[in-house]
C-alpha cells in the first residue's frame, strides 16, 4: 500500500488548552484552516506552536481493506493506541475490541470468537512479559470483561465518540468491578504493567 497520506478532512484536533483555540475542539483540520484561512498544514504547525505542542491530533486508522487480513493472520495481535485525550477523542478510544468482536467475528467471520479473544488477552500479554495478565487462572490479575457476543456492538462515532460499548454488562479490573450491569461503578483500580511484570 505505501505510505498513507494526511488527509485534512479526515483528521481532526482535540485537547485545546488555551481559550481563544476551544472553538476548534473537534473540526478536522480542513475545517480549522478554512475558519483561519490558511493552508492545512500551516495551520497545523501554528497550533501546535500556539499549544506548545499540547494539541491531540486524531487521524483515520489501519487501511479498511487490509485489516481483516491482518487481525487474522496467526501473527496478527489486537489493540489500540487510541488516547482519551480532549472531548473529541478517537472512537477506537471507546470501539476498538467491541467493533473486532462485532464485525471482524460475528458479522464478517474473519475470525472465529475463541481465536479473537486469545488475540486481544493472552497473545499480547505473552508477547509483552506481561506475567499474570490475559489469561484466567488462580494467582493471576483479574481482569475478566463479560460480554453477549450477540449483541456486543460499538456506538462511539467520529462527531459522538464518548459512548460506552453495548452488550458488556460487566469488567473487572485487578479484580475489582469497574461496570455493573452495564453502569460504571466510578472505580478505577487499573494500574501501569511494565514488561516483565
Amino acid at each position: 500500500d505505501g505510505p498513507r497520506k494526511l488527509n485534512p478532512d479526515e483528521s481532526w484536533l482535540t485537547a485545546f488548552r488555551k481559550a481563544h483555540n476551544m472553538q476548534y475542539e473537534g473540526l478536522s483540520l480542513a475545517e480549522i484552516a478554512r475558519k483561519r484561512d490558511q493552508d492545512p498544514f500551516d495551520t497545523l504547525f501554528d497550533l501546535l506552536l500556539d499549544e506548545d505542542l499540547g494539541v491531540s491530533f486524531v487521524s483515520p486508522g489501519t487501511n479498511a481493506q487490509t485489516l481483516p487480513a491482518f487481525v487474522s493472520h496467526p501473527y496478527g495481535m489486537i489493540a489500540s493506541d487510541a488516547i482519551l485525550f480532549g472531548e473529541v477523542p478517537s472512537p477506537r478510544t471507546y470501539g476498538c475490541f467491541p467493533v473486532v468482536l462485532a464485525e471482524f467475528v460475528r458479522a464478517e467471520k474473519h475470525l472465529r470468537l475463541p481465536e479473537a479473544i486469545r488475540k486481544m488477552t493472552s497473545f499480547p500479554a505473552q508477547r509483552l512479559g506481561l506475567r499474570d495478565r490475559g489469561i484466567l487462572r488462580d494467582g493471576a490479575k483479574a481482569d475478566i470483561v463479560v460480554f453477549d457476543p450477540e449483541r456486543v456492538k460499538a456506538p462511539a462515532t467520529r462527531r459522538q465518540p464518548k459512548q460506552f460499548a453495548q452488550g458488556i454488562p460487566y469488567v473487572i479490573v485487578n479484580g475489582q468491578i469497574v461496570v455493573n450491569n452495564s453502569e460504571h461503578t466510578g472505580a478505577t483500580p487499573g494500574v501501569v504493567v511494565r514488561h516483565g511484570r
